[in-house]
């Protein structure tokens, strides 16, 4: 009979050993997601028609609890339920599939490295612009190994994604902002941060729009019930009126910097000054790579590239 007691005894003990064993090891898998972006909605449903339940805002920690399309859903700190958008929730052990397609992710808008090898030691072999479609060959938590185009090669894990870009956000509108351009063109609205995507508007001087998420080179704004991504140097907090457009050229940068105007045709050549998007100029002699042009009195050389001519 004490045998049989003393047994029951240590079924009992090994039940709650494997019960607590289990729950550590299910709270050491947990996986969170950390707000970005600014404030994000929890919705009752995994789309933008679900209930507004409540906003959190950049550095909130959620518990993802599963994954439904383009929407996580959360359990929030002070207990509430319900779905966020995944394009803004930063996750722990992120959710990238090998075999499958990703995208590029930059918080600054800035170009993503691809290198040779999987550590920074290794060179860089090209670079991306946010938004560009990859397929991930294999997952690390480091580095994984995509594939872009032709080019084989590896990225650093936090810059991909397993949510397209082109998806609309929901996001809160933080302040207005206006439409602004130096040579008093209307500007593009695109569906992603990088030229290279669908350009989704075009909107005047002058135009209100929400800012969304401000970025050093590209913003996601709403404007007109659409919302999408334009180049943040096209966009301020004052509204300019509209000025008559330029009927001359004029210095163009993708990134929003100035470009260098050098003493002769080549990288080689000492820099004479350097211009912001929109100075106007003259070109005196044109080249497959480099223009003679007079800039602010300035006589010099730039890249065919930087310049824009009517």
């Amino acid at each position: 009979m004490k045998t049989m007691k003393a047994k029951r005894r240590m079924l009992i003990a090994a039940c709650i050993l494997f019960a607590v064993i289990f729950t550590l090891g299910a709270a050491a898998a947990e996986t969170t997601g950390k707000v970005h972006g600014g404030w994000l909605i929890l919705r009752s449903a995994p789309a933008y028609s679900g209930k507004k339940i409540s906003s959190y805002p950049v550095g909130t920690v959620v518990t993802i609890n599963g994954k439904s399309g383009s929407w996580y859903a959360v359990t929030t700190p002070d207990g509430l339920t319900g779905y966020m958008l995944s394009k803004y929730l930063t996750v722990s052990g992120n959710d990238l599939i090998a075999g499958e397609s990703a995208w590029v992710t930059s918080s600054n808008g800035l170009n993503v490295r691809l290198r040779a090898g999987n550590g920074t030691q290794y060179k860089a072999v090209a670079s991306y612009a946010p938004g560009t479609k990859c397929t991930v060959l294999e997952k690390g938590d480091k580095f994984c190994k995509i594939k872009i185009g032709t080019l084989t090669g590896y990225m650093m894990t936090k810059f991909l994604s397993s949510v397209d870009p082109g998806t609309p956000s929901g996001g809160t509108v933080q302040y207005d902002v206006y439409v602004v351009s130096s040579n008093g063109r209307g500007v593009n609205l695109r569906s992603s941060p990088y030229k290279g995507n669908n350009v989704i508007g075009f909107y005047n001087v002058g135009t209100k729009a929400g800012m969304i998420t401000p970025g050093v080179v590209w913003s996601l704004i709403s404007v007109d019930g659409r919302e999408g991504y334009m180049m943040t140097q096209f966009l301020s907090k004052n509204k300019e009126e509209p000025v008559s457009p330029s009927t001359g050229s004029y210095v163009i940068s993708y990134n929003g910097k100035n470009v260098n105007l050098r003493t002769g045709p080549g990288l080689n050549y000492p820099i004479l000054g350097s211009f912001p998007p929109g100075t106007p100029l003259s070109v005196l002699k044109t080249g497959s790579t480099w223009y003679q042009i007079k800039i602010n009195g300035i006589y010099g050389y730039m890249m065919e590239k930087y310049i824009i001519t009517k």
